[in-house]
């Protein structure tokens, strides 16, 4: 059986795409954060952080998160890995309240 040119430069295309989804490629991003639920209104932003536990540490998620606060806001996890809310590639999502801070103190990021 012969292998037809086409399918083999097929398959070494696919093979080579395939080995770009390393961890470098699988960086935690900002995403739409779930909304607030209904009642009393919240006195802050939600940011949602879709990620990849397998690629993504702790930090790196809360560095994006600290990211998109605004200035003099300091993000804290309220909601973690919730799942299949994200793309396939990075499906947790860490959701973080980004509260106004009367102190220089920073949380310490997830774990």
């Amino acid at each position: 059986m012969r292998i037809r040119p086409t399918l083999l430069a097929l398959a070494v295309a696919l093979t080579a795409a395939l080995s770009g989804c390393g961890s470098q490629s699988l960086r935690p991003f900002d995403w739409a954060a779930e909304p607030a639920p209904r009642g009393p209104k919240e006195d802050f932003d939600r940011i949602g952080v879709c990620y990849n536990r397998q690629t993504a540490t702790p930090e790196q998620v809360y560095e994006v998160a600290k990211a998109k606060c605004d200035p003099g806001t300091t993000p804290y996890l309220i909601d973690q890995d919730m799942l299949l809310s994200c793309p396939l590639l990075t499906p947790a999502r860490a959701t973080y309240a980004c509260v106004k801070t009367a102190s220089p103190a920073t949380p310490a990021p997830p774990q």
